[in-house]
């Protein structure tokens, strides 16, 4: 028995490397930039073979165009353009070849495999099950959608944002000659790529939209008050000096259910699958009588 179950986990080891050989397979073809389109994909060509065309035969097996299809459609669209017909092919014919040497050798009776294969069997049966009864049935009505955004509406607002510009100095000195400059028409993103010493120097100052209750309280109370296109006065704060300006603003909104629906849906959906699955556990268990040994399990 020990003999053949190290011959299994060979085999398992063997089968596994050949899968992560296809995986990884993406890198080399990447790399390869000499490597055409035609090249790498030389069956892109359509053809109208009957499904039952022979595509590869060995031995006393055959692979058809009708079974290499159904596997080459199970291929996600991104893992087809990492590789090609004829290494999916070869990929077939390897499992093949693996498990009619396994059959040679006995493996499909051998007592370990045989378990393997029940518990998956098992694993796949229970799957199945909920998939079809809970997956597939479980959805989100239009009126368990409206009934969460109208009790939840505070969740879809946006509140008010301004599009903010800052000049970031260290002394006041500097910040009252900038003051000055921007009073007597200096260009503000100018000044700011020059002068400012803030992360948004770079960009002329701009930190983009902001949000109320996301800026510290010195520099917001100033901010929302502004007009639009006016400077503000010297700001003092822990990381120095600020002059502000602001190009927009945008007023608290609710966004609209339409926009806010899919979002809704994906909070919702867990819990009454969630749900779901413990009434089916429920139902199945009140059609039996259950006894459980509680001496045995401790």
């Amino acid at each position: 028995m020990n003999k053949g179950r190290n011959i299994l986990k060979a085999l398992l080891i063997l089968i596994l490397g050949i899968l992560i050989f296809l995986n990884l397979n993406s890198i080399s073809i990447l790399a390869d930039e000499g490597t055409s389109t035609t090249d790498t994909n030389p069956e892109v060509t359509e053809t109208s073979l009957p499904p039952e065309t022979i595509l590869a035969s060995f031995g006393d097996q055959i692979i058809t165009l009708s079974e290499f299809n159904q596997l080459w459609e199970q291929i996600p669209e991104n893992y087809k353009l990492q590789t090609s017909k004829s290494q999916v092919l070869d990929q077939m014919i390897s499992e093949k070849l693996l498990i009619q040497e396994a059959i040679n050798m006995g493996l499909e009776v051998d007592k370990d495999v045989l378990e393997q294969i029940r518990k998956m069997t098992e694993q796949i049966l229970a799957q199945t099950l909920i998939e079809r009864e809970i997956l597939d049935k479980v959805k989100i009505s239009d009126e368990e959608v409206t009934k969460y955004y109208t009790e939840n509406k505070n969740d879809f607002t946006e509140k008010e944002q301004v599009h903010l510009f800052n000049i970031l100095v260290e002394t006041e000195e500097e910040a009252q000659d900038i003051l000055e400059q921007l009073k007597t028409g200096g260009d503000f993103g100018e000044i700011a790529r020059e002068k400012s010493t803030g992360p948004s120097a770079a960009q002329g100052g701009d930190l983009g939209y902001l949000s109320k209750g996301t800026i510290i309280p010195e520099i917001e109370e100033v901010i929302f008050a502004l007009e639009i296109g006016t400077i503000s006065e010297i700001i003092n704060t822990e990381y120095g000096f600020h002059i502000l300006k602001i190009s927009d603003k945008k007023p608290e909104a609710i966004k609209t259910i339409e926009e806010v629906k899919e979002d809704i849906i994906q909070i919702l959906l867990p819990t009454k699958q969630k749900e779901a699955f413990e009434n089916l556990l429920e139902e199945l268990k009140s059609k039996m009588e259950i006894k459980i040994n509680e001496e045995a399990l401790h």
